[in-house]
């Protein structure tokens, strides 16, 4: 059963605040309160040119990871663990490319014609989120940050938007 999956956008005035935002994530997913299954910056400079940086896709090198274990367990029974080894991590490396976990080249791609110059975009595909915590750290972005686009219900938008809000907020 796939688990659940939300898509967030936070726009920033600045790079920096970006990272801020992606290391609060990385943070609640170290404490076991997120889970962030793909990352990705989009920015636009002044001159209009756009850049995207990849930063978690942890398709490819799980993927290779699993396949060096299984290869070495068929190694094992085959008599050759070493070369079963390479032989499954290399199916499984070459599974997380053919599998995109992570956000689709379309929605990268959709992001990187809608942006506006000087913004940029970070864009989160996360799973197993405490509201509540995620809340905490958002409100840390007071007024750095707005929400661009999500795909969670209306409640966590409200909610999201509030917390992000530069206005008084209400509890």
């Amino acid at each position: 059963m796939a688990e659940a999956q939300n898509m967030v956008v936070l726009g920033f005035d600045t790079p920096m605040a970006a990272q801020e935002m992606l290391d609060a994530a990385l943070r609640l997913q170290a404490e076991g309160k997120l889970r962030v299954r793909d990352a990705v910056f989009v920015t636009k400079d002044d001159k209009g040119h756009v850049h995207v940086k990849e930063t978690t896709d942890p398709g490819t090198g799980t993927r290779a990871l699993g396949g060096a274990f299984w290869g070495l367990v068929f190694g094992a029974i085959l008599l050759v663990p070493v070369a079963g080894m390479a032989v499954g991590a290399g199916i499984g490396a070459l599974t997380g490319k053919m599998i995109d976990s992570g956000m689709s080249d379309k929605f990268v791609k959709q992001l990187r014609e809608s942006i506006q110059p000087g913004k940029t975009y970070l864009a989160l595909l996360v799973s197993h989120g405490d509201m509540p915590a995620a809340l905490a750290e958002l409100r840390r972005f007071k007024g750095m940050a707005e929400l661009v686009d999500s795909s969670m219900p209306e409640q966590a938008v409200a909610q999201v938007k509030e917390a992000l809000a530069t206005g008084p907020t209400t509890r």
